[in-house]
């Protein structure tokens, strides 16, 4: 596996995760609006770019009163261990004072984010607007 960074240093750039011929691509752009961190994933969330998920979230999460939201409209698959990776997220943003939303999430990814329990922890916005136009308290 090898990660390639299109800008190493710019938190606001694409970046993305290549596997073997098993792991399908992932990439997640970065957009700062207001006092929200968007964040645009599309492909696999799953064993092999987890990790790299939750790296390249760290600066982020140092943040106090963090608000993430997260468009899933581009995942195609959630692992346990993404969904790992969005509970941490979710943990880590609460302990600062920051709240986790996720907007656009396919149905199929949906019932496995529902039968995980995690409704209950995060926001849940139908599309971007609706995420973008609730205002983090």
């Amino acid at each position: 596996m090898r990660v390639f960074p299109k800008a190493k240093d710019n938190f606001h750039e694409p970046w993305h995760v290549a596997g073997d011929m098993f792991s399908a691509h992932m990439e997640a752009s970065f957009e700062q609006l207001d006092n929200r961190l968007m964040i645009a994933v599309t492909g696999r969330l799953d064993t092999v770019s987890a990790p790299q998920f939750d790296e390249k979230l760290a600066p982020a999460l140092a943040q106090p009163n963090a608000h993430i939201l997260i468009d899933m409209s581009g995942v195609t698959y959630v692992s346990s261990a993404g969904l790992r990776s969005i509970l941490q997220l979710v943990k880590s943003a609460a302990a600062s004072g920051g709240r986790v939303g996720l907007f656009s999430v396919p149905p199929q990814i949906m019932a496995i984010i529902e039968m995980s329990g995690l409704p209950s922890r995060l926001d849940l916005y139908p599309d971007r607007a609706g995420a973008i136009s609730h205002r983090a308290s």
